[in-house]
Formats: structure tokens, sequence, C-alpha cells
């Protein structure tokens, strides 16, 4: 965990604040903090499960900016998701404006220029995910920018009582179940964010409800276009129209999204002991008969080589009864 504190003195505070405004930076991408947020005792609190970014922050009046100049090539593509808590703030970006109350979220992205005023001292928390994780969502969200997602309902609800979780126990986020944390925050923003509605035509919107349903359900053998085409009620046929707009074909983006899960999991030091077939299973694939064909196709690595890479190839392991009940691995000669 990154943890950054200061209290308010009256010493050295040009050097808190700079000091403060760098570490954002490094944690998130290049900003402009002015005046310095630690001018309220400002406080940065930061916990890295899987790929994403879990972050605390409180400080006092402030304008941070995210400028053209500030933005390089070489920076993290961050979609940043605030849960608000206390202060009056404003959010801009994409010619967007909004004015977040407590409890509300409100997305931003590194790409892109954005500003955040708070006139008060404030408290958020910040999940930073690189938008190479979210797909086919990434080109969605400029529309969804700078837009306020109430939380006293619907996915809103969930997401924001998650985060809010995770923020309260930061140690814990970096446990060996962090990769699936990681998941599960993703999932629940993207359903929170796929419930509102957005100026965009509604083959668009169903095709984010389409892939959000999806990445919620990687786990369910059963998960196949027509059980997402009743779900939605569609027809199989409509379903395969409105995601071949966006070049996507359900089935080989479900397996796609699947072998990812299971390549990070084969990757996983606390799954060690889970041979290949039960970490498919995990991921709704039953028949691990050509999975390491499959992974060599989409990761480039095979299941024995992605687990050599990693330092987690144990070779066979096989099971036996430990006298009392329960299991123990044993290695198999």
């Amino acid at each position: 965990m990154t943890t950054v504190s200061h209290t308010h003195t009256a010493a050295r505070a040009h050097e808190r604040a700079e000091r403060f405004q760098q570490v954002a930076s490094d944690v998130f991408a290049p900003l402009s903090i002015r005046p310095g947020a630690v001018d309220e005792g400002g406080t940065l609190d930061c916990a890295r499960p899987g790929r994403v970014l879990v972050t605390r922050i409180t400080g006092g009046p402030c304008t941070v900016r995210r400028t053209p100049s500030l933005i390089g090539s070489g920076d993290r593509e961050l979609v940043k998701v605030a849960l608000h808590g206390r202060g009056r703030a404003g959010v801009e970006q994409d010619g967007r404006q909004c004015l977040p109350g407590p409890g509300d979220l409100v997305v931003y992205e590194t790409t892109r220029p954005y500003e955040l005023r708070f006139w008060e001292p404030f408290d958020l928390v910040v999940l930073g995910i690189p938008r190479t994780l979210l797909g086919p969502f990434g080109d969605r969200l400029p529309s969804r920018t700078a837009s306020a997602v109430p939380t006293d309902g619907g996915g809103g609800r969930l997401a924001a009582s998650l985060l809010r979780d995770a923020a309260g126990d930061l140690d814990a986020c970096t446990g060996g179940g962090a990769p699936h944390l990681a998941d599960a925050l993703v999932s629940v923003v993207l359903s929170a964010l796929a419930e509102q509605p957005v100026d965009v035509s509604a083959t668009d919107d169903l095709g984010d409800r389409i892939l959000t349903y999806c990445l919620g359900r990687l786990s369910d053998p059963r998960l196949s276009p027509e059980s997402v085409a009743r779900a939605h009620h569609v027809s199989v046929r409509h379903l395969h129209k409105v995601l071949r707009q966006r070049g996507v074909t359900l089935a080989s983006w479900i397996r796609g999204r699947r072998l990812e899960r299971i390549r990070r999991d084969l990757a996983d030091p606390a799954l060690v002991d889970r041979n290949v077939a039960v970490i498919a299973a995990r991921w709704g694939i039953l028949d691990a008969t050509h999975l390491s064909r499959a992974l060599r196709a989409e990761c480039g690595q095979s299941a024995s080589e992605i687990r050599e890479a990693a330092g987690t190839d144990r070779g066979p392991t096989s099971f036996r009864t430990r006298r009392g009940g329960g299991r123990r691995p044993s290695r198999r000669s």
C-alpha cells in the first residue's frame, strides 16, 4: 500500500503541497493542483488490487487540472471512478460539467483534459481502471464522463458499497484474492454505468448492456449467445447484428475474456495448488482438453509455459485425504 499523509502546520506548506502533487501525479498521471490540497491536512492512501487502484484522498479547497500540456504519450491510460464523500465539488470533461453530491459516482479519464474543483474540505475514494481492461466499453466512455451517477439503488449502490468497503481496508486489497476483487470492482462499476441514460443510440446502449451482462457471468458455463439474447429479450440474430457494429463476435469475445482470467489465475502464486482444469472450470470452461492450445493462440503461451514463466509451475499435483477429514496436496511420483 502506498500512503502519503500530511498534517496541517504552518511550516513548509509549500513543500508539502509540491510533495502531495508529485505523489498524486505518480499514482495517477501528471496533474496540477492549486492551491495545495494539503492545506487542510491532506492525505492520499493507495492500494493496488490486481491491475486497478483503490485510493482514499482527503484535502482542502483546491483545483485539480489535467491539462493538454500534461498529457503525454507515455502516460498511463486510466479511467477514474470517484465516489464523493463530503464537500462541494465540480467535475468538467468532454464539454460537460456536473456537481456530484455526497455518495455520487463520477467518471473521468486521464487520456483527455479534465478539471476538478473542490470548494470545501473534501474526501473521496477513487478507483483507477486501466482503459485496456474495459475493452469495447472504453469506446463509450466519452459519452459518460463528468456525469453524476446516483448510488441510492441498483448497480450504483452495489458499486459504491464495494468501493467503500475496499477503501476502508486497503491492506486487505492486496491479499491473495486481489485479482478477484479487481474483477468485482470493474464489473459493478460497469453495471452502474450501463444503467445510466446517455446520449447514444439504442443500439449502442444495448451493446453496452450485453457485454456488461456477459462480463459478470463469465463463470457460468451456460453463458452463450442464446442465453444472453433471452436475458435481453432480443433474437440471437439481432444480438449478433448489434455486436457486429462493434466488430465483436460474442462467442469469441466471451472466450477471450475467459482465457485472460485463466491466464491471470495460472500466474497467481496463491493458486499454485489448483490444477489447470479446476482453474478453467472456475471461468466456465468445463472441458480443458484444448485449453493450452487456446491459451497459446490468445496469449502466446501454453498453460505450462504461463506457470513456468510466473514461477508457479510445481508439476502435477494430486490430493490425498488427511486423517480426520480435509485434503492436502501431494506430489505425484
